[in-house]
């Protein structure tokens, strides 16, 4: 069993080699630009994206040079911080090394991963733009709690709406993703659906906190790494927890609805 499990991703591994080095390319430069990219270096992103918020919300950004779009009413800027090219990267990866594998021919694996890097882009600015809308709003509306000097500050209010609508969009798009795969290649099979998390969890803590402590994040700035480190672990776990509740409930549900429409009990039909 083991050595048949070993020989099949062996094959896959042969089979997709050329796809999964041309993905790590990508990814590899764009994370070099970025890390050494300022605003005006970022501007095909950020301005779409400060568009799109400033649709969204109702506001309007003027671009500063090498600061980025502000709202000085707001006192809110989109920085090259907040430009969401790490959340392409996660995406990006999640949609090659997750659902390339899945493409029969070579032709339709070229078109996947110019697919994939296309759309983590479009998807991007798109997420992004709410998640901008979201910073600026809600604290608005918990001006009151964060005003008490406890926990929840400003910063890391931002710092929580950032990792939940960003995960979110990134199980999100790689469940759309996967069924997608399904479809191209006739898989797809009257089944129940289940939310897979597994290779969302994996890019995400790889790129947003695996590359930062192998590059010495955690040196730098000790603590304020460890509490991120620990945000990020904490809401995922619990998105992670609450879907799969919801997921039992639903199933639950399901289960005994058929059950009793069928049989009259609580048995599961044949």
């Amino acid at each position: 069993m083991i050595n048949m499990a070993g020989s099949r991703w062996k094959a896959v591994l042969k089979e997709n080699l050329i796809f999964y080095a041309a993905g790590f390319v990508v990814l590899s430069c764009l994370k070099l630009f970025y890390s050494r990219a300022g605003s005006d270096e970022l501007r095909w992103i950020l301005a779409p994206t400060a568009r799109w918020a400033g649709s969204l919300g109702g506001i309007s950004f003027a671009y500063e040079a090498q600061q980025g779009y502000v709202n000085h009413e707001l006192r809110f800027i989109i920085a090259a911080s907040c430009s969401g090219v790490q959340f392409m990267l996660v995406s990006m990866a999640a949609l090659i090394y997750g659902c390339i594998h899945r493409m029969k021919t070579g032709k339709k694996k070229t078109i996947w991963l110019a697919g994939s890097m296309v759309f983590s882009y479009l998807f991007t600015v798109f997420v992004n733009g709410i998640r901008i809308v979201s910073a600026i709003y809600l604290p608005l509306r918990l001006e009151g709690v964060l005003a008490g000097g406890g926990w929840l500050t400003a910063q890391r209010l931002h710092t929580l709406i950032g990792i939940v609508v960003y995960f979110m969009a990134l199980l999100l798009i790689y469940q759309a993703a996967d069924f997608m795969a399904g479809i191209v290649e006739g898989e797809v099979r009257r089944q129940r659906r289940r939310i897979k998390w597994a290779v969302p969890v994996f890019w995400y803590f790889a790129i947003v906190l695996g590359i930062p402590f192998l590059n010495g994040a955690r040196g730098k700035n000790r603590d304020g790494f460890g509490e991120y480190a620990a945000l990020v672990t904490t809401v995922i776990v619990g998105i992670i927890l609450l879907l799969w509740l919801a997921s039992l409930v639903r199933n639950g549900r399901t289960g005994c609805g058929s059950a009793d429409a069928g049989t009259g009990r609580g048995e599961e039909l044949p």
